[in-house]
């Protein structure tokens, strides 16, 4: 009766340090996936030549904030033959961003399909890919502290779309085939939360 209470005053000095406050101070092998949460803003524009057109991307994400994305694509089909191919030149504006150390971007892209358009991503989570990883010799906070996006990224988004329009002469004189295109754009940002499970190593 009186060994059972002393065997619990002093099982905390038994203890080590890493084992502290369950399974956040344990190191160990662990499972590391990503559940991901999707939110994209799409719209068209139809631009002349040398017409500027901005957009705008207002994020607000209560979870960690992977990466934004933009995506601008245009279809160049109105032209009569190759060489008179339309494009585009974008310029980021970064600067209504509220947190983190985000860096404009200006792109130049074609309307010749395949690979045409330009695409601009940021990422506000450093290196995150989504790919489920295993780490070892870790703790369960470790990771979470390595799997956050420190609050960066709220804010808007923003860029300016200038179309480069060719315009050959038509048959008739003095009309024009080619005048203006349309220009799909597409926001994306890939918030997620971090799942953490770990490795059991069973022996048969």
């Amino acid at each position: 009766m009186i060994a059972f209470p002393s065997y619990f005053a002093v099982m905390p000095s038994l203890i080590d340090d890493d084992m502290v406050g369950g399974a956040n101070g344990i190191k160990g092998e662990w499972m590391i996936s990503f559940e991901e949460t999707i939110e994209t803003l799409s719209e068209t524009i139809n631009l002349a030549d040398e017409e500027s057109y901005d957009t705008f991307f207002d994020v607000v994400s209560e979870i960690n904030i992977g990466y934004v994305e933009l995506s601008i694509s245009c279809m160049d089909n109105d032209d009569p033959g190759p060489g008179f191919t339309d494009g585009m030149d974008v310029i980021s504006d970064v600067s209504s961003v509220e947190q983190g150390d985000f860096e404009d971007q200006s792109e130049q892209g074609s309307c010749n399909g395949g690979n045409s358009g330009i695409t601009m991503r940021w990422d506000v989570t450093s290196n995150y890919t989504g790919d489920n990883i295993t780490q070892s010799e870790t703790t369960e906070q470790e990771i979470r502290n390595q799997w956050t996006d420190n609050g960066f990224g709220r804010g808007t988004w923003a860029a300016t779309i200038t179309a480069d329009i060719s315009s050959p002469p038509a048959p008739i004189i003095g009309d024009i085939v080619d005048s203006d295109e349309d220009y799909e754009i597409i926001w994306t940002v890939i918030s997620y939360t971090v799942i953490i499970e770990p490795v059991i190593e069973i022996i048969v």
